[in-house]
């Protein structure tokens, strides 16, 4: 092989791109048996291989290839039909074909295995004529002795399947959308082949031109010449690190076309039937990422076929196609690339989850009771949770999920799921675009500077002692009103043990970042720029990650960092600014865990868990119409907040979906006596969503929509019942202001004799608008 190495290893590349290409036209051919021209590639793609076999001397690999060859003839002069009996041995040549280049690749050689009873296999299927019901075993044991070489001793066990033609089972197909044609052998005029450890080192080198780059951008100079100079070097790096990160990044179709053979090999052995759809397989992702996702990703799938997807009869019983549905879909979203694998199985059973949470210590039995489903799913990524009734050879050991969950927040990625009962399970990815080169955003606590990833960053916003945002206490937790909402903050200094102040803050910057399904705050002196001016504005849309303009997002180098600050579990790397400065990066969900925030199920705004514990506290709201309510704290289950379109009417009722059930919905006003009628606008809380105050089942487990969450405070006197009225219990002085306190058995009387409630406000729709 030494001598010819450089043009076998071009052989081995070629001929694996082949089969590839095989795996996903043979699945296509299967869905689509007529098609000449899918026939048509098939037989010419084998028919590459065995001539290139023949060029390079490799025997065993050309005989193979040739039964398959002649297999593939018979199909396309039409002489058999393709079914189960002739795809099996076409998918076992595949693998066989695979396996000698393996070994070819790591030997130089064929190996031991011939492959004898396959190549037998093929030419025995192909001597069925369509019109025949039996073989013609003449012509077939001529077809061997010609094409199989002769063997000394009994052929080795073979590592593919080669079931007798006779009784070879139905093999379920998954239906795949019809790939693109690819160009195996692109043009040599257009396209080389480059050894990807070059471009890894390309693209270092370019890292270190932009750090370079960013030092001499610091550089004052009064000399034209020079600044123009710097302004070409600026322009021309800027341009050189897209084109060298363009060189990593891969579509991932790359790891998508081997999703078809993998779940019709799944759905063959489990006994479903699977239609597979692929969207967004042209997304572009950096090449080290796809690799470090081509595990996960298919540990995902393999979940989705054997434990979410049922048996087809089970299926029909309940009213579903016998194919389950399986959905691979990749998208870039806000500097990121998310993956979605959803699949419309039984989903996953909330509460055998819960249960396998208490029995296994990793909950109590009553947290476990209270938490909502989606907190629960969150155990399944637990290492060696299962709730499979037996294990299989395809999952159920409790090994997984975890790792997968690993390996993805290794790369700086995230996975969370969704499931609903009988409807399905989506398992969402993200990962960043690239690993090496990123935007961030550089933030001034105490004398220290730090980087935030740009994706993770949604706004600034600028404290002020004269007014605008400030950072309340809601029963001991530090949190920042938002346009309505309260979000949680983290005084950055505080929690790297920087300055130990506790001191109000009247300045500086909170930097609102989002990680997972959370949000919350940090609390900084300031941007790389400085502190925001004080007629700055103080909030930009988040949508993109964009901040304000007072800010300027760097562009950094990703460096690794030393395992003894890796294990701190706070910083996700380092990099060098312009100045020669070495800043690190903060790991955002790392000080999420850390610093054990609430998370923002469904845009829920949690309340402290001191606050629900408190005695004699109220949680205080306003009305669509204006009213100031409480209601005693520690009846309060949770604040969440809902979208309008969540709302379903049942039995004259509005209700919401929260978890495994539905929860009745109160309108606060409609529990006055407030008459219909126009309100008004909801101003600055008005985002056509609906804050609701869900209330334990002391009170019927109801949930109360108000305009606004105030606060929780203290009451100040006594409840006078002689203040009483419609819905009220009494009032009392709850911030230094009279407070009307609802009442909490009218509340309940409510839900059975008001019908529909609410719709004459803006922000909570009418009946009409939800049937």
């Amino acid at each position: 092989m030494s001598d010819n190495r450089e043009f076998i290893e071009e052989f081995l590349v070629e001929s694996g791109e082949c089969l590839d290409q095989l795996d996903r036209d043979l699945i296509a051919l299967e869905e689509h048996p007529d098609d000449p021209q899918r026939l048509a590639s098939i037989f010419r793609t084998v028919h590459t291989i065995k001539g290139n076999s023949g060029f390079f001397g490799f025997s065993k690999l050309g005989s193979l290839t040739h039964s398959g060859e002649h297999l593939l003839g018979k199909l396309r002069d039409g002489k058999i039909r393709l079914d189960d009996r002739v795809s099996g041995p076409l998918y076992s040549m595949i693998d066989a074909v695979r396996s000698i280049l393996q070994t070819i690749g790591k030997t130089g050689v064929e190996g031991e295995q011939d492959f004898r009873e396959l190549a037998q296999t093929l030419t025995i299927v192909a001597a069925q004529d369509v019109t025949e019901s039996e073989p013609d075993s003449a012509a077939a044991a001529s077809a061997v002795a010609d094409l199989a070489p002769p063997v000394a001793t009994p052929p080795a066990p073979q590592p593919v399947a080669t079931a007798p033609v006779a009784t070879a089972p139905a093999q379920p197909t998954p239906a795949v959308e019809s790939p693109k044609p690819v160009a195996l052998m692109p043009s040599s005029e257009t396209s080389i082949r480059v050894d990807v450890g070059l471009l890894a080192s390309i693209l270092d080198l370019v890292g270190e031109l932009v750090l370079a780059r960013n030092e001499l951008r610091t550089v004052e100079s009064t000399n034209p010449a020079l600044e123009g100079v710097i302004h070409r070097i600026n322009t021309v790096t800027n341009s050189l690190q897209e084109a060298a990160v363009k060189t990593r990044m891969q579509p991932i179709e790359h790891v998508f076309n081997k999703f078809p053979r993998t779940v019709r090999d799944l759905a063959v052995s489990c006994g479903r039937e699977v239609q597979l759809v692929i969207d967004g397989a042209d997304t572009e992702l950096d090449r080290t990422l796809i690799e470090s996702i081509r595990d996960p990703l298919t540990h995902l799938v393999r979940n989705a076929v054997d434990h979410g997807i049922e048996p087809p009869a089970e299926r029909e019983s309940k009213g579903k196609p016998r194919a389950g549905r399986l959905l691979l879909r990749a998208f870039h979203e806000s500097g990121q690339v998310t993956i979605e694998v959803q699949d419309d199985g039984a989903g996953i059973p909330v509460e055998a989850v819960r249960a396998k949470a208490v029995a296994r210590g990793l909950v109590d039995a009553d947290t476990a009771a209270l938490l909502p489903a989606d907190r629960v799913l969150q155990f399944i990524f637990e290492p060696g949770f299962s709730t499979a009734a037996q294990v299989t050879s395809v999952s159920g050991r409790g090994v997984g999920m975890d790792v997968v969950k690993t390996n993805i927040e290794a790369i700086g990625g995230t996975v969370d799921i969704a499931s609903h009962p009988g409807l399905g399970t989506t398992v969402r990815v993200r990962v960043p675009l690239t690993l090496a080169i990123i935007p961030a955003l550089v933030v001034r606590c105490a004398s220290e500077r730090f980087a935030l990833p740009q994706a993770a960053v949604g706004e600034l916003l600028s404290l002020r002692a004269d007014g605008g945002p400030r950072i309340e206490g809601l029963a001991g937790s530090a949190v920042i009103r938002v346009r309505g909402r309260l979000v949680p903050v983290i005084f950055l200094d505080e929690f790297l043990g920087l300055r130990s102040t506790t001191a109000a803050r009247n300045n500086g910057t909170v930097v609102l970042v989002r990680v997972d399904d959370h949000e919350f705050g940090l609390v900084v002196d300031g941007t790389q720029t400085g502190v925001l001016p004080a007629d700055a504005d103080s909030r930009q849309p988040g949508t993109s990650g964009m901040v304000t303009e007072a800010a300027s997002l760097s562009t950094i180098v990703v460096k690794p960092i030393g395992s003894l600050l890796a294990q701190l579990g706070i910083y996700s790397g380092a990099t060098v600014l312009g100045d020669g400065g070495v800043v690190l990066i903060l790991d955002l969900r790392g000080i999420l865990r850390a610093a054990d925030l609430p998370p923002l199920e469904r845009r829920v705004e949690a309340v402290a868990e001191q606050a629900m514990a408190a005695t004699e506290s109220y949680l205080v709201c306003r009305t669509v119409a204006g009213r100031r309510i409480a209601v005693p704290i520690d009846s309060v289950v949770r604040l969440e907040k809902f979208a309008s379109a969540d709302l379903q009417t049942a039995a004259g009722k509005r209700l919401v979906r929260r978890g495994d059930g539905y929860t009745p919905v109160v309108d606060a006003d409609s529990l006055l006596g407030v008459p219909a009628g126009p309100t008004g606008t909801a101003g600055d809380a008005d985002d056509g969503s609906i804050n609701l105050v869900v209330l334990d089942d002391r009170c019927g487990g109801i949930g109360v929509a108000v305009r606004q969450i105030l606060d929780v405070a203290a009451a100040e006197s006594m409840l006078q019942s002689i203040l009483a009225a419609t819905g009220v219990a009494g009032t009392l002085a709850v911030g230094g202001l009279a407070t009307e306190v609802l009442d909490l058995s009218a509340l309940v009387a409510a839900t059975e004799t008001i019908p529909d409630v609410g719709g004459s406000h803006a922000w909570y729709p009418s009946a009409d608008s939800l049937s």
